[in-house]
């Protein structure tokens, strides 16, 4: 039996273990059960329960990881292998609030953070070999990885331009990916960049971010879910996507390989979150959808939605992240990532669709629709005056004018499909 401890600032919150037959298990300790302010790692792993068997374990503790090429690379350079491997060697700066450790009595660092810089010569070098960053990383400061997801990124803290990480496990501030050079991808760092400020133009909640030029972009995102106080310190706070909120592993995040439909999100906030802040969250996750529609983001599947602890043990939505037109890319996958009234083809989402699709959510006929034509109407008023304003301050990059034309198109087949009036 192979065991790590999960803690939560200095609480020991539980132990995750893996058997000799290979099966994981996790068991919430009964002192943090009764702790005042304890609160489940995952909505799907209730204190009421002391122990979880295999697929909710993993649906938690597997999501932490990184997906794909990257944790292939990682394995293969640290000679580790699996999710309790990776997770033993990297799991002090995880997405939310946990920190996995092999010790039993493990203590989160009191003593101010070492910054050791990152040098982007080796970032920019790691990029031309196409190898993954995150490795690179990860050689420079055991115990920091790739955060969660398919694309090859790393933490770090950012301050006046320029890159480092600490040491001792204290917590990162910032996220950066690098261009995306794979299935004729271009531009993924300018592309990701106009979609968050058109996102954030058209009133959506996304973090700060920005792009570092020099020999290779790189983008820089402010974490959601790290705070920063007064004295200076880093306070993480706990987050879930809604893979793991739900029970779901990575491989299942999308809705046509037996993933989580854009209903059971819906539904997932209706339940969690205070009903004071209910219909707004409800709104934005609505408006979310509709962005992504019109943007052509095909990969916005459950895994880019997020809640945060708040105070209180009380759930919000973060803030939304990874907005990128895949549609511009002709050998990404067509299929929008959810379901919309029985069809994911975007060019095939017409009036049908969308009634039914309200009918699916329970909400009034004709809501979705006029939601969807309100963020028309507000895409419309700046996308191309945002795009015109981003290649002066970009003029490398073609990009944004050509998500720009994507998005009139877009437009124009739902307008076709009437889907929107």
């Amino acid at each position: 039996m192979k065991q790590l401890y999960a803690f939560f600032e200095n609480l020991r919150v539980g132990i995750l273990s893996k058997d000799d037959d290979g099966v994981y298990s996790f068991t919430y300790d009964k002192a943090w059960r009764n702790y005042p302010d304890a609160f489940p790692i995952s909505l799907s792993m209730p204190l009421e329960h002391e122990r979880f068997g295999n697929k909710l374990t993993l649906a938690y503790f597997e999501n932490l990881l990184p997906e794909g090429e990257v944790r292939k690379n990682l394995e293969a350079a640290h000679k580790v292998s699996g999710v309790f491997e990776l997770l033993a060697a990297f799991g002090r700066d995880c997405a939310g609030g946990i920190i996995l450790a092999a010790q039993p009595d493990y203590t989160v660092p009191s003593a101010p953070a070492k910054f050791v810089p990152i040098k982007l010569p080796d970032v920019y070098e790691a990029i031309e070999d196409h190898r993954s960053v995150a490795e690179v990383i990860s050689e420079n400061a055991p115990g920091y990885l790739s955060i969660a997801g398919a694309q090859d990124k790393f933490p770090a803290i950012y301050q006046d331009g320029n890159l480092f990480l600490p040491t001792n496990g204290h917590p990162t501030t910032h996220i950066v990916k690098v261009p995306i050079w794979r299935m004729g991808v271009k531009e993924s760092v300018y592309n990701e960049q106009y979609c968050m400020e058109l996102a954030r133009a058209v009133s959506l909640n996304v973090p700060r971010c920005e792009v570092i030029d020099g020999r290779h972009p790189l983008f820089i995102i402010e974490r959601y879910d790290r705070q920063l106080n007064k004295d200076g310190s880093v306070r993480r706070i706990h987050q879930q996507d809604f893979c793991q909120a739900l029970g779901y592993t990575s491989d299942e995040k999308y809705e046509a390989k037996h993933g989580p439909s854009f209903k059971q999100c819906y539904d997932l906030l209706l339940q969690h979150v205070p009903a004071i802040q209910r219909l707004g969250s409800i709104e934005r996750l609505l408006d979310w959808l509709c962005f992504n529609m019109i943007i052509g983001n095909n990969d916005s599947h459950s895994k880019n939605l997020s809640l945060l602890l708040l105070p209180g043990n009380k759930y919000h939505p973060a803030p939304l992240y990874d907005l990128v037109a895949t549609s511009i890319y002709p050998k990404l996958d067509r299929r929008f990532a959810f379901n919309i009234g029985g069809r994911d083809e975007f060019s095939k989402i017409g009036s049908n669709q969308i009634e039914l699709f309200e009918k699916q959510l329970g909400i009034k006929s004709g809501a979705f629709k006029r939601r969807l034509q309100g963020m028309i109407e507000r895409i419309t008023k700046v996308h191309q005056t945002l795009a015109n304003n981003f290649h002066q301050r970009f003029p490398q990059s073609k990009i944004a004018n050509r998500i720009a034309d994507l998005i009139d198109d877009r437009i124009n087949s739902l307008r076709f499909q009437k889907a929107v009036g």
